[in-house]
């Protein structure tokens, strides 16, 4: 697993890709028309630059030590990680609180 910081500036001039787990998928489906909206949009965001400061992409530590998180709305986070230098899953969207225990 690559745990190096988002500044790394992964996916420069090549498009990041894209895995969903189960659980994400699950989540998804408790957003918000609003919500769906923005997460695909930040999507376009991430899948062009991971490392885009409108993103506020950065690094969980602790428990979650390996895994990054990204904002879609002031409340609402995507967890993922990398499993590869241009790849990654997301592995859960929702509010904060939830998203990082």
């Amino acid at each position: 697993m690559v745990e190096e910081g988002p500044k790394d500036i992964r996916g420069s001039g090549v498009d990041m890709k894209i895995g969903l787990s189960s659980y994400f998928e699950k989540r998804v489906k408790r957003l918000s028309a609003e919500e769906k909206t923005a997460l695909d949009e930040k999507t376009e965001w991430f899948v062009v630059n991971a490392s885009d400061p409108r993103l506020k992409v950065h690094a969980l530590g602790g428990k979650l030590k390996g895994y990054f998180s990204f904002s879609i709305t002031y409340k609402k986070r995507v967890k993922f990680r990398f499993t590869g230098k241009d790849e990654v899953i997301f592995v859960d969207v929702g509010p904060h609180e939830e998203v990082y225990r």
